[in-house]
């Protein structure tokens, strides 16, 4: 808990700073400016540029800080088949990018071998998509998906401080001599000499940046000296590395795509569900109750796959027929005498179709057609059920 809260502690400085300096300006410094007489209605424009220029530096920062740099999950098979000794892995893979071999490192965490630019944050532990450093005020790893917000976050924060500072030199020029000692006054000083002690990091990072957006680098890829001896694979021209580091679509996080454990369990569950759902379509019970008997029909119920071991007559009859085991070890649900399997379907068929249209009124040689139809059908479905055993 301690070393999270001592990481946030950053962070909570640079909001602080930002927020409590900006409401002093406009708490203090914005409404003298336009009471003034000098100022008039221009200072409205004045305090109007700043505020749209505080608004994309705080929207750029909160995006910065909330999105997913890129982080790749952890793979739960390692990537190279050593029976699970990860220290076996080869350290590094080559790959050819544009005609020049660039090297790919095996991650002992990750359980991978790293994608070209992509580095390990020793911070958040996870391997991050085109790294490009941990940035300890913004509390968020700074790569491919957040870069761009990161990079216009500090190109409107150094707008903002040198708008700023412009904006007290020219009224502490002005006031200077009037009232040296009102709260106004005092907040131009205070915020003058702020922005120009934070201005001078700032800014220069900026610069930076901007030098490698242009040359189409990462800063992992600067400090380290990837590219020292001479031409990088990924640059594209300086116009195209604005656009491609500045204005691409937005890709789709790592995170929200399920890990190959939680995929297994997925399928898995579903194989599971499949068996208890899966109906066997050849098996068939006969419900001979009340509700089967309107119109002279017989209510078929089909049977589930776990239902449809015993088949047939012993189903119709409400009991379980045992399996006969073969001496090869097969079963078989048939009976073996043909004579009491038909005197027991009659007697079922019988039972089922009592108070119906073929039951009273109709002569024995219908009802022996019936029979001769359905023992054949039956014994057919119980045929087919003990081969598919």
């Amino acid at each position: 808990m301690c070393k999270k809260l001592s990481q946030l502690l950053p962070a909570g400085v640079a909001w602080f700073l930002l927020v409590g300096s900006t409401a002093f300006f406009y708490a203090l410094l914005a409404p003298r400016m336009i009471q003034d007489d000098m100022w008039g209605y221009p200072a409205y424009c004045v305090v109007g540029i700043d505020i749209v220029l505080f608004l994309l530096v705080v929207s750029n920062l909160v995006m910065a800080m909330c999105l997913d740099p890129g982080i790749y999950p952890i793979a739960t098979v390692s990537e190279e088949q050593n029976g699970g000794d990860e220290f076996r892995s080869p350290l590094y893979k080559n790959v050819v990018i544009n005609g020049i071999s660039v090297r790919m490192k095996w991650c002992v965490t990750c359980k991978f071998y790293r994608p070209p630019r992509a580095s390990h944050c020793s911070v958040c532990n996870r391997c991050i998509d085109n790294f490009d450093h941990h940035c300890p005020w913004v509390h968020n790893c700074v790569g491919w998906r957040n870069y761009r917000y990161f990079f216009f976050f500090l190109v409107f924060l150094s707008l903002h401080m040198i708008y700023v500072f412009t904006t007290c030199a020219v009224y502490l020029a002005h006031t200077f001599h009037q009232k040296p000692m009102d709260p106004p006054f005092l907040t131009s000083i205070v915020l003058l000499i702020l922005t120009t002690v934070l201005a001078i990091p700032v800014v220069g990072l900026t610069i930076f940046h901007v030098v490698l957006v242009v040359r189409g680098r990462s800063t992992n890829e600067q400090v380290t000296g990837k590219f020292q001896s001479g031409f990088n694979p990924f640059t594209r021209g300086w116009m195209d590395n604005c656009f491609f580091a500045l204005c691409h679509s937005q890709t789709p996080s790592f995170v929200g795509y399920p890990s190959t454990r939680t995929k297994k369990k997925m399928q898995q569950r579903n194989k599971r569900t499949l068996k208890v759902l899966v109906t066997d379509e050849t098996s068939v019970l006969y419900v001979p109750d009340g509700d089967g008997k309107e119109g002279g029909h017989i209510r078929l119920k089909q049977m589930r796959q776990g239902d449809s071991d015993s088949v047939g007559t012993a189903l119709s009859l409400g009991r379980r027929e045992e399996k006969s085991t073969t001496a090869n070890g097969s079963t078989c649900n048939l009976y073996e005498d043909k004579n009491s399997t038909a005197a027991a379907y009659e007697a079922s068929v019988a039972e089922a179709m009592q108070g119906s249209s073929l039951s009273a009124g109709s002569p024995s040689s219908e009802r022996l057609a019936l029979l001769n139809v359905v023992i054949p059908l039956i014994w057919c479905s119980e045929v087919t059920d003990a081969v598919s055993r």
